[in-house]
């Protein structure tokens, strides 16, 4: 009994932490929509408002909904990781090389 209090408010304490905060800018919500307490107010300082979702950039770009249910997009330069590099475009992956998608339009490779 008594070591399940603590247990108890640990674990309430952590609920709350899950359950609290924006969405970061620039990340894109995959199902369109994300939940009330979690949008943000205001597009990030690189990002443009919009009315809808539809009106998103394409390609890499980011795509998010505000509170007051208009959406912001802005251009994501995508990169390759610290020891990767690159695939040209349309080309297959290197034989002995392990390759993997970063967006829409960059695939990585790493001998």
């Amino acid at each position: 009994m008594r070591h399940s209090i603590p247990a108890l408010c640990l674990c309430a304490w952590m609920t709350g932490c899950t359950s609290v905060g924006d969405t970061v800018p620039g990340t894109a919500v995959a199902s369109g929509k994300a939940a009330g307490s979690s949008r943000i107010s205001e597009c990030k300082s690189t990002d443009t408002q919009i009315d809808s979702s539809s009106q998103c950039l394409q390609d890499d770009a980011a795509c998010y909904e505000l509170r007051n249910g208009k959406w912001c997009t802005g251009e994501r330069g995508n990169i390759c990781p610290a020891g990767s590099v690159a695939l040209p475009a349309g080309q297959p992956c290197p034989p002995g090389n392990r390759c993997f998608r970063v967006g829409e339009s960059l695939e990585c490779t790493i001998n």
